[in-house]
């Protein structure tokens, strides 16, 4: 009986050799599988741009600047006009003025967050930025009593306006 017991210990300690041999295999080659993959990756924002300019007839500018550049202004000028609650308005206008951009984009969602995540952030510098600066937005909405000192509000309306200059929307 013993010697039945050895053989099922050996058996037992072989079979766990190899499927922990198999594991890393199957471990590497799906790295291997993932790096490759990721080289196919589609450009969105360009992809975006392409389809856009194809579906124009003139060279046209994928945004209207001037309209967005008075927009903007108008912006500005309300953050300064009657500060601190001025600032609320302006950051909830301009995560407004992104969401027109993201929809001149051609990017479809239901929220401005659903169509930010379409968005590759190794392609757009301050996306990581306007994350949080949306989600900041969303707590002056939603979240009771919540408050921003003027440099934050500042900061945000920056991180707006960086954004909005990056995909070409103002200049």
């Amino acid at each position: 009986m013993a010697d039945f017991f050895g053989k099922l210990e050996g058996f037992y300690y072989t079979a766990r050799t190899i499927f922990i041999i198999l594991d890393v295999v199957f471990l590497v080659g799906f790295f291997i599988v993932l790096r490759k993959a990721l080289k196919y990756r589609p450009d969105l924002i360009s992809s975006l741009r392409k389809k856009k300019e194809e579906g124009t007839e003139a060279a046209q500018s994928e945004f209207d600047t001037e309209r967005y550049a008075k927009v903007w202004e108008k912006i500005l000028e309300k953050a300064h006009s009657a500060p601190p609650h001025s600032f609320t308005l302006a950051i909830m206008a301009a995560d407004n003025l992104v969401g027109e951009a993201l929809d001149d984009l051609g990017l479809e969602g239901e929220h401005i967050a659903d169509k930010l995540q379409k968005l590759n952030p190794k392609e757009l510098k301050t996306l990581e930025n306007l994350w949080r600066a949306h989600r900041i937005r969303n707590d002056l909405v939603h979240t009771a009593g919540f408050e921003i000192k003027e440099s934050e509000a500042k900061e945000i309306l920056n991180i707006f306006e960086s954004f909005l200059k990056e995909i070409g929307a103002l200049k």
